[in-house]
């Protein structure tokens, strides 16, 4: 059941339970730009420009997934987000802060997650990153920083690699 539903700092906290789901699969889905069926939530995640991420058919999103779409998040089809990962597509512009102290957001690097893939608990995406591979598990704890094009692929580590093909 969805226990709440607020927005607090352009934040939205979504609770419910898993089996009631299938009931208020309207309500969830509503909280995205575009959103397949069968999305499975477990727990609550934390969204961040909610109108800006698409998601496809039957995907599982975990416990404490932070979402931040600013820039756009487009997720495919049979996608599982385990917890406490994190997909983050807008940052802070490094030189303007140096230069003069002001802390001004990129909006300009979209991700993209193919269908089929899992991101581990606690791996971290970073903005513009591709995952366009089929099959791809990135390990947990694993930071991506740069687009992942093969398929049936583990990537893991900090800057995440290709660890072995599966």
């Amino acid at each position: 059941m969805l226990s709440f539903f607020f927005k607090q700092y352009k934040k939205i906290i979504i609770k419910y339970k898993k089996y009631k789901l299938q009931k208020n699969n309207q309500k969830v889905s509503r909280a995205f730009f575009s959103c397949g069926i069968n999305l499975q939530v477990f727990g609550k995640i934390y969204i961040y420009g909610n109108k800006r991420i698409k998601i496809g058919n039957n995907c599982k999103i975990n416990e404490s997934v932070y979402l931040n779409g600013r820039s756009g998040i487009t997720i495919g089809d049979d996608v599982t987000l385990s917890p406490f990962c994190k997909i983050i597509s807008t940052g802070y512009d490094i030189n303007l802060w140096i230069n003069t102290g002001e802390k001004k957001h990129i909006e300009n690097a979209p991700i993209y997650i193919h269908s089929k893939c899992w991101i581990g608990a606690g791996a971290i995406i970073l903005p513009g990153v591709s995952i366009t591979g089929e099959y791809v598990v990135v390990g947990a704890g694993a930071v991506v920083t740069h687009d992942i094009t093969e398929d049936r692929v583990l990537v893991a580590g900090n800057p995440a690699r290709i660890i072995k093909k599966l």
